[in-house]
């Protein structure tokens, strides 16, 4: 028996949305979407509210912990909008926005768009910011903790932030270089130990992910291991994590980091954050 034609029209274009809908699990949300304060059916809460500071903490240069006289930090329609009210190539000071909280076992996701002005100290170069995690020492610019880089042409990079180090893959062409390239092991990556310095050292990510417009940062933590994602793509990852620890005589060792702060970083670039969000996961061991 022959379908009447407008069921099958309907059954078409219902199953054509199906398909759409499966073959995007990572989309970023319309241009005007703030979160809602509950938890989402996948798992994930918010941990910006959209109104408010509320379970976060400031840290900015000459001003220290929540003080910030200069109004770096704005707070408008849902967004974390940072520099909003300097002047294109102002000097300003910079810092970073912290969770009260520490987090281990997580799946932490935020959205982020560039702005339009960039400021002295960094004028002259790439605009830059970036996520701090395992952040678990004293405040200061710059902390002691694992970093997602968020520069422009660099997002994903690892970058770690005192003395921490990590085991990771790197393309064998650049295993020697200061900044050497992240490289999945079925690609042909080589295991290297990266970081235990002081200061800050760099894995450069995979790929060119970043667009115009609103971008979704995805850290995924399980134990002492990390996975840095851009729209959807894994742009660099690591294991092993650990962090030097004092004992006696003044000896060190390395113990392993699974938790800490999380932190938006600002870094005299204007930049908007919005849904802020967090889904804790079970206690597993990391894939290699």
């Amino acid at each position: 028996m022959t379908e009447p034609a407008p069921r099958v029209f309907c059954l078409f274009f219902c199953f054509l949305a199906w398909i759409i809908g499966f073959s995007s699990p990572i989309q970023v949300a319309a241009e005007d979407s703030v979160q809602a304060p509950e938890q989402a059916e996948d798992g994930f809460r918010p941990l910006f509210n959209g109104k408010n500071l509320d379970g976060w903490y400031t840290f900015l240069q000459k001003h220290g912990r929540d003080s910030d006289p200069d109004k770096i930090i704005t707070i408008e329609n849902g967004l974390i909008h940072l520099y909003k009210h300097a002047a294109h190539g102002d000097k300003v000071v910079q810092g970073y926005i912290g969770t009260d909280k520490e987090y281990s076992d997580y799946h932490f996701r935020v959205q982020y768009k560039w702005g339009e002005k960039k400021f002295k100290p960094r004028f002259e170069i790439l605009r830059d910011a970036g996520i701090y995690y395992h952040h678990v020492g004293r405040d200061w610019v710059w902390p002691r903790a694992m970093q997602y880089q968020v520069e422009k042409t660099n997002i994903g990079d690892i970058v770690t932030v005192g003395n921490l180090q990590y085991d990771t893959w790197v393309d064998p062409k650049t295993r020697d270089e200061r900044k050497p390239t992240f490289m999945l092991r079925e690609d042909g990556g080589v295991e290297q130990m990266h970081g235990h310095q002081a200061g800050i050292t760099h894995l450069a990510h995979r790929g060119q992910w970043e667009q115009s417009g609103w971008n979704q940062i995805e850290i995924v933590c399980r134990g002492d291991c990390s996975e840095h994602w851009l729209n959807g793509k894994l742009v660099a990852k690591c294991k092993n994590i650990q962090q030097p620890v004092e004992g006696a005589g003044n000896k060190k060792w390395f113990a392993p980091l699974t938790k800490g702060r999380i932190l938006l970083e600002i870094e005299a670039a204007e930049i908007f954050f919005r849904n802020v969000e967090i889904k804790d996961l079970p206690p597993s061991a990391c894939c290699d």
